[in-house]
């Protein structure tokens, strides 16, 4: 009995891998929706912040295009599974929480894009610590 709980133990294990995997896959695809968004509103195809891009005041356009440039930057490295690519999004997700948190007088709250990014950052940290922890067994 001992082996058979051992072995479903075993092969819960080697799925973390897999699912840090799919997980970094699924990240890419959601940071190139957002990176095409930014795209979209440089464009004029939509407004962002409420309104178009040559409306916006210079620290709007300045983050607008710092988002557009690394959110797909970053898309490419996590669909890579690129040590790079972790890092970007990493830097990409502070730099929007600190935008509508630290600099909330200039940029305004943005509660749900801030949610998003602590919750898929602290996903991608617990299943990497849980992986690495598996992998030093």
């Amino acid at each position: 009995m001992a082996t058979k709980e051992s072995g479903k133990a075993a092969t819960h294990e080697s799925r973390l891998p897999f699912a840090l995997d799919l997980y970094g896959r699924v990240m890419s695809g959601l940071l190139m929706l957002l990176g095409l968004f930014q795209w979209a509103v440089i464009l004029g195809v939509v407004p962002g912040a409420g309104r178009m891009f040559e409306e916006m005041v210079t620290p709007w356009k300045m983050a607008t295009i710092n988002l557009a440039v690394v959110y797909l930057v970053a898309s490419v490295g996590l669909w890579q599974r690129a040590a790079w690519g972790n890092v970007l999004w990493i830097y990409v997700a502070l730099f929007e929480v600190a935008m509508h948190t630290v600099f909330i007088s200039t940029y305004g709250s943005d509660v749900l894009i801030v949610a998003f990014h602590v919750v898929t950052v602290g996903g991608f940290l617990v299943l990497s610590f849980l992986a690495r922890r598996v992998a030093a067994k």
